[in-house]
């Protein structure tokens, strides 16, 4: 019996376009299938063509700090990539004297205790394994919060691995003349490998070492457990305090992307997922205003004495991380979809890492075919 013949190189390129990005496995097994697949997959152009096809790149594990004998960094491969064998799981990492702040961009900002204090922060990329060492500010301070983002102007964020980064770095020290802490913001270039202090304020709540949201052209970090919430303005370099609902002084709130793209707070209050967005009132005066509420044990179909925490959200989607007694779901509450992604623990918060794993940034780091 004759063979059937070859697909046409567009009917190929079709197919492999649509392999799902969450499982790195498939564009593995297609590029070990024959020579001219191998070719196809490794190609520059539809390498491009794959990132634009799917937008936001997909959820590959999430970071977690614990503390055991001292602090020490997981990441853990997420529920979906593990199930596939994915390769994605060479780039595990738990690494003591390790402490993740957060990551965006393919990059993880990385509080370590093994280097001198001059150099304890770095940038770490987990499909290339780079690491970038970036020097702390001179500015003196005595606690800290800090974020990375990619340094390039325009970028559409699917490829960010290698080029330039940008490190936003809010320190606090307390001047004894002064009755409140001070706090400034400085931001450091990769490109000029130099810091460019900007702004100060006065500050009457302490800074949380959690997760930034970039919301637009502003970074927002959670202060005092979520009471209030610190913005810093990139493109005027400005700082300002906005106080959080009254309503989560009993259970304390994260900063979320709202559904418009701006500042959005999420927070749980017996059972129920309460969504706050942060917009213009009357004569521009900004305000919150009350968003979804969802009842989570309606929508886990289980029983009140279930425990949740709200332990993290993913940038670009309305996508919420909530630990339970039985794991860590993914919730979108604009659909009420969820998934599963780990298994439960002990969680205070994540920070999703989302990327796209293809063969041309994994180089080294994938098994031969």
């Amino acid at each position: 019996m004759a063979l059937p013949p070859d697909l046409i190189d567009d009917a190929t390129t079709e197919i492999l376009l649509r392999l799902p990005p969450d499982d790195p496995a498939c564009l593995v097994r297609a590029s070990v299938a024959c020579k001219a697949w191998r070719q196809l997959v490794c190609d520059p152009a539809f390498l491009r063509r794959y990132r634009a096809f799917h937008g936001a790149p997909p959820l590959l594990g999430f970071l977690r700090n614990i503390y055991d004998d001292g602090p020490c960094a997981q990441f853990v491969v997420a529920a979906a990539a593990a199930a596939s064998a994915s390769p994605f799981s060479e780039p595990v990492l738990e690494r003591r004297n390790w402490w993740v702040l957060e990551c965006r961009h393919g990059r993880v900002l990385i509080q370590s205790f093994e280097r001198p204090a001059s150099t304890n922060l770095l940038v770490w990329d987990p499909i290339t394994g780079d690491q970038k060492h970036v020097p702390e500010p001179t500015e003196p301070f005595y606690y800290h919060t800090a974020a990375v983002l990619c340094g390039v102007e325009g970028c559409n964020h699917l490829d960010c691995h290698g080029g330039p980064f940008l490190v936003a770095f809010m320190g606090v020290h307390d001047r004894e003349e002064e009755e409140e802490d001070l706090t400034w913001a400085g931001v450091y270039s990769s490109e000029t490998g130099a810091w460019t202090m900007s702004s100060t304020i006065q500050l009457d709540a302490y800074m949380e070492a959690t997760p930034s949201l970039l919301a637009r052209d502003a970074l927002y970090f959670s202060l005092q457990e979520g009471e209030k919430i610190l913005k810093y303005d990139l493109i005027e370099q400005s700082l300002q305090v906005i106080k959080a609902p009254d309503m989560f002084e009993p259970t304390k709130g994260i900063v979320v992307a709202a559904e418009d793209g701006g500042l959005g707070l999420a927070g749980l209050i017996h059972g129920y997922l309460h969504l706050w967005s942060w917009q213009a009132g009357p004569h521009s005066v900004a305000e919150w205003v009350q968003g979804r509420v969802v009842d989570l044990c309606t929508l886990f179909a289980t029983v009140d004495s279930w425990t949740f925490n709200v332990i993290g959200f993913q940038e670009g989607t309305d996508t919420i991380f909530i630990s339970t007694d039985v794991g860590v779901f993914a919730v979108m509450p604009k659909s009420g979809q969820m998934n599963k992604v780990g298994e439960s623990g002990s969680y205070c918060k994540i920070t999703p890492y989302t990327s796209f794993y293809t063969l041309d940034v994994a180089k080294g780091m994938l098994p031969p075919p």
